[in-house]
């Protein structure tokens, strides 16, 4: 399965809904474009949806990282939802479950990065 991904925005929130196999910084370009952006646009909290993704590897994890790291930069936040267990086992053995805030589903990572923008 290739990789694919959707940007949205919902009240403040940038979400990223990410899908397929996401193995290669070329695949993620143009959502790193979009998403600067969106952080430009003085909105600063990101939602990442993982139900649809299938595969990642260490490439993908250092996306998530730089996503992390570009929303920070810009005084955000950033809620991973909905991750199979596939990918929620590599967070785990490479120890960014520590990092990243992470939530069963999009409804409580909304909720949490709401109560972060009235903060």
């Amino acid at each position: 399965m290739s990789f694919s991904y959707h940007i949205s925005i919902d009240n403040n929130l940038i979400i990223i809904s990410l899908s397929g196999n996401l193995m290669g910084k070329p695949q993620v370009t143009q959502l790193m474009s979009e998403l600067n952006e969106e952080l430009n646009q003085e909105m600063k909290n990101v939602l990442i949806d993982l139900s649809e993704m299938q595969y990642m590897n260490s490439t993908g994890l250092s996306i998530l990282i730089n996503i992390l790291t570009q929303t920070r930069s810009k005084g955000g936040e950033v809620i991973i939802a909905n991750v199979p267990e596939k990918i929620n086992k590599l967070l785990l053995i490479t120890k960014l479950n520590s990092v990243f805030t992470i939530k069963d589903n999009i409804e409580l990572a909304k909720t949490e990065l709401t109560q972060a923008n009235e903060s």
